[in-house]
């Protein structure tokens, strides 16, 4: 048995295609099943998985897709470049196939629907008989550093809070923080740097006794920083299931639309008040006002107790159970 995943991720997108298909990658592994990445991108080298098998190359053809996939062959496929024409011929030409999906972009071929998100009324899909639909908190995919974590401790005063703004900080967002937060000296910030940053330079200009810097930082450092930090400030996209997980209230920040139904399902469940977005009038004013309300201890005890609820750490198991 083969398992091929299809997926992308670059300076432009980000890696977090990648990063929740790496979760998938080793349940797969650890089930003693052969599987590999199938990466289209601009970049040649990925550290998040470096101890993986994945190929570069531009599998957006059909002259690709009927070459490399067998018939005996499951996909599992994570996309927002591939049009309907491609889906339906892996579906076609693979055995069984998984799509993962955020927005219900289009209407898929036979297979398995998976959106992993938090709310199961985000996304309406249509009823038919081709298609088997797994939506919501169950299905949310996590990195197995990151199931079943518990926060042993709050504290009462801020000393660390982790900056993240993803694989790629395509909106220079992570200097214009720092600079807003640079009035608190006594709280160290944890900036994660990614691997498709384009900006790295001038974030560590910022460098000074209270910032700590981590570039492609494993999923075990990832969980380490997180679980060290008061707060964070990061992107609405993966890594919000994370700090969830780990129980590290966090101030999400849109910075991409497929972001949009994070947003909506965090205020659906009552974990945020106010969200932002990167490109609003007042960015900067709004930010300091939501650093201010996370500070309280209260707030933040809060959130973690909510946070607890949310996700079981299953849904990877889940997912895989339903491909093979």
């Amino acid at each position: 048995m083969r398992v091929l995943i299809f997926t992308e991720g670059g300076s432009q997108i980000g890696l977090g295609h990648i990063s929740r298909c790496s979760s998938l990658y080793d349940e797969l592994e650890n089930r003693g099943i052969e599987v590999e990445f199938i990466i289209n991108s601009d970049i040649e080298q990925f550290e998040i998985i470096k101890d993986k098998q994945y190929k570069v190359v531009n599998w957006l053809t059909k002259n690709f897709l009927t070459n490399y996939i067998n018939r005996d062959d499951y996909c599992i496929v994570d996309s927002y470049l591939a049009g309907e024409e491609l889906y339906k011929i892996i579906s076609d030409q693979a055995k069984k196939v998984l799509f993962i999906d955020d927005n219900a972009r289009i209407n898929f071929p036979e297979g398995i629907v998976v959106n992993p998100c938090l709310s199961t009324e985000a996304v309406r899909y249509p009823k038919n008989d081709t298609n088997c639909y797994l939506i919501g908190p169950k299905y949310i995919i996590l990195r197995s550093p990151f199931v079943q974590v518990k926060r042993e401790h709050i504290n009462s005063q801020i000393k660390e809070v982790l900056i993240t703004l993803g694989g790629s900080d395509i909106y220079n967002l992570t200097p214009s923080i720092l600079t807003q937060l640079s009035s608190k000296p006594d709280i160290t910030f944890n900036v994660v740097i990614g691997n498709a940053f384009e900006n790295i330079k001038e974030i560590k200009s910022f460098g000074s006794k209270n910032v700590n810097f981590y570039e492609n930082a494993s999923a075990e450092e990832m969980k380490s920083i997180m679980l060290r930090s008061d707060f964070a400030i990061t992107a609405a996209g993966q890594t919000i299931y994370e700090l969830i997980s780990t129980q590290t209230p966090f101030i999400p920040i849109k910075v991409i639309e497929n972001q949009q139904n994070n947003i909506l399902a965090l205020k659906e469940l009552d974990l945020v008040e106010e969200t932002l977005e990167y490109n609003t009038p007042f960015f900067n004013e709004k930010l300091i006002c939501e650093v201010e309300k996370i500070m309280v201890l209260k707030n933040r005890i809060n959130l973690t107790k909510k946070y607890e609820k949310v996700i079981d750490g299953l849904g990877n198991k889940r997912i895989i159970n339903a491909l093979v």
